[in-house]
């Protein structure tokens, strides 16, 4: 299976490739996999760009039907005119719809555009910003073009959705990234549930309270840490809360507490946290006598990850990117 909906990271050298190549006067061919169903090769959100004299970046899940589509938009390339159009696929050998050329099962709609140097330039300009920025912003191509616009996150929307009838269609994206994390704690496990969710595409965000631990400042993979005075404020400093899942791995019991005592006035969609039976009972004790009620504390998952053996910080951070997975993918049935 390719990877599905781009992080902003990839999406932004994407779209840079995009403009880089337009600033050079060149035409650019995207294709972008707008809607998919179980088992597709392509998976919605993914892209793929071609252009002259370069190799393709990306795909909308490969094989034949990706190697047709190169050739196709290098004739288009040649062509310079081109209307922007959905196209359909099955991948199966048998039945209604088009083929894909694919067995693979599964269906996907792909959307195919062509950039224009002086008509669309300066919109790539402007989803770039967002991307850099990280604000929520609308991305829409239609048969009459590409257009971007800032427009505030809606939560009763699907990141990417393809609205389409007998006689037009219109492509719609999100640019905020949707797979959203927040540490509390800054160590070994918080250094190694960064790499791990990285990895998966997550916008990653920790917090600490201390300055000088080395694993706060190795954290590469995090798109931001911040230091604080107060775990408890940690929940007012995260964009997006309802796209957020949160994992509280601190130093010590209070730490925890604090921390959860903000989240827990939030719409965070997942809270977990990290420990033994016994610290997790102090910890849910603590927060009963500070008012917390059960309802509440019903939407702590503790301890945090599947069940497995996990003795490292290596194998904690698998465990529970496992568990936030498995609880993604039921949310998207």
């Amino acid at each position: 299976m390719n990877p599905s909906i781009l992080d902003s990271n990839s999406r932004t050298k994407y779209w840079e490739t995009v403009s880089s190549l337009l600033n050079s006067g060149q035409y650019v061919f995207l294709a972008m996999v707008a809607e998919h169903t179980t088992h597709s090769p392509g998976t919605t959100g993914a892209k793929l760009l071609v252009a002259k004299e370069r190799k393709p970046v990306g795909t909308i899940g490969g094989g034949i039907m990706e190697y047709n589509l190169i050739k196709r938009a290098n004739d288009i390339l040649e062509n310079g005119s081109f209307t922007p159009e959905i196209q359909s696929l099955s991948h199966q050998k048998y039945g209604d719809g088009e083929k894909s050329g694919m067995i693979c099962a599964g269906k996907q709609t792909n959307l195919h555009y062509l950039c224009h140097p002086e008509k669309d330039g300066k919109t790539v300009d402007r989803i770039i910003h967002y991307l850099n920025q990280n604000q929520s912003a609308l991305l829409s191509i239609s048969p009459s073009g590409m257009d971007v616009r800032e427009q505030k996150h809606d939560g009763n929307k699907a990141q990417i959705e393809l609205s389409k009838d007998e006689h037009n269609w219109i492509y719609e994206e999100q640019l905020q990234n949707f797979k959203r994390i927040a540490l509390m704690g800054g160590g070994h496990c918080s250094l190694a549930l960064s790499r791990v969710m990285s990895q998966l595409s997550y916008d990653v965000c920790v917090f600490d309270t201390r300055d000088n631990v080395s694993t706060v400042g190795e954290n590469k993979y995090a798109n931001s840490v911040q230091i604080l005075n107060d775990y408890r404020d940690a929940a007012e400093k995260i964009n997006y809360p309802e796209l957020t899942q949160v994992v509280v791995m601190t130093t010590d019991v209070d730490s925890d507490v604090r921390g959860l005592l903000g989240v827990l006035n939030h719409p965070f969609p997942f809270i977990g946290i990290m420990g033994s039976e016994a610290k997790i009972s102090e910890i849910k004790k603590r927060l009963k006598n500070e008012g917390i009620s059960k309802d509440k504390l019903s939407k702590i998952t503790a301890p945090v990850g599947i069940p497995m053996v996990s003795n490292t910080p290596e194998e904690i951070a698998i465990s529970v990117a496992a568990q936030i997975l498995q609880i993604r993918n039921q949310d998207s049935i």
